[in-house]
C-alpha cells in the first residue's frame, strides 16, 4: 500500500510539476504542524490558502485538491460545512518521501533534515517572532524592552543564523521555515536601528540641555 501511494504521488508530481509540489508540500506542512488543531483532519482549505499566500502564491488550489482526492486517491475529505472543509492524507509517510525524492533530497540526507527541523523547533521561532513583532511596533523602547531584545540577540540570533544557513541548502524542503527565520532577522535589524536612534536622541538631549542652561544664564546677565 505504501509503495503504491508513493508511486501515485510521484505520478501526480510528474504531471503537475512545481505547482502541484508546492500545494502538496504546503498541505503536508499543515498536517505536521503541532500548533494546528487536527481533530477535523490533516489540513483545511482555509489553512492551505493562507499558507500559500504567505509564500506569495495567490493560486487557487481547489482544482489540485480535487485531483489529489478524486483522481489519485491520496487524500480524503473528512469534514465539510459552509465555513470550512478538511482533508486527511491516506498515508502520510510515503507522500512525504515522494516529496523529498521529487525535490532531489537523497534518503541518506533525511536524518540530517530531521535534525535541522528539531533545531528549528527548539528555538521556539513563533515565540521569538511574537516578541520581535511587538517590540518593532513600539515607537520607543524602555529599559525592559532593550534587555529582552539584547537577550534575544546574544542568546538566540547566532543559532538562528546558523540554522538559516543550513536550511538554505535545502530551500525546497524548508521554504516555510526559511521565511520565518528571515523575518526574525529582519525584525531584529529594524529593532537594532530603533535602539541606536533612541541612544542618539538621548545623547543629543544631554548635549542640548547644558547649552540651553548657558543661553538662559547669559540672557539673564
Amino acid at each position: 500500500m505504501s509503495d503504491l501511494v508513493k508511486l501515485r504521488t510521484l505520478e501526480f508530481l510528474s504531471n503537475y510539476g512545481d505547482k502541484g509540489y508546492i500545494v502538496l508540500r504546503t498541505a503536508l506542512d499543515i498536517a505536521l504542524d503541532p500548533g494546528i488543531d487536527h481533530r477535523l483532519g490533516d489540513f483545511s482549505f482555509k489553512h492551505l490558502v493562507f499558507r500559500l499566500r504567505r509564500q506569495g502564491i495567490n493560486y487557487n488550489p481547489a482544482n489540485l485538491i480535487r485531483i489529489l482526492e478524486k483522481e489519485y486517491g491520496l487524500i480524503e475529505k473528512t469534514y465539510s460545512s459552509k465555513s470550512q472543509k478538511w482533508w486527511s492524507f491516506i498515508d502520510l509517510e510515503p507522500i512525504r518521501k515522494a516529496l523529498l525524492e521529487y525535490s532531489g533530497v537523497e534518503e541518506a540526507e533525511e536524518p540530517r533534515l530531521r535534525l535541522l527541523l528539531i533545531k528549528y523547533k527548539s528555538m521556539e521561532p513563533s515565540r521569538l517572532l511574537n516578541v520581535l513583532r511587538r517590540l518593532s511596533m513600539k515607537d520607543t523602547l524602555n529599559a525592559i524592552d532593550k534587555k529582552v531584545f539584547r537577550e534575544i540577540v546574544f542568546e538566540d540570533l547566532d543559532k538562528i543564523t546558523s540554522i538559516l544557513e543550513e536550511m538554505m541548502a535545502y530551500e525546497d524542503v524548508f521554504s516555510k521555515e526559511i521565511m520565518t527565520l528571515q523575518e526574525i532577522m529582519s525584525l531584529a535589524e529594524r529593532i537594532a536601528s530603533k535602539v541606536e536612534e533612541g541612544a542618539s536622541r538621548t545623547i543629543k538631549r544631554k548635549i542640548e540641555k547644558p547649552l540651553m542652561s548657558n543661553e538662559k544664564e547669559y540672557g539673564e546677565a
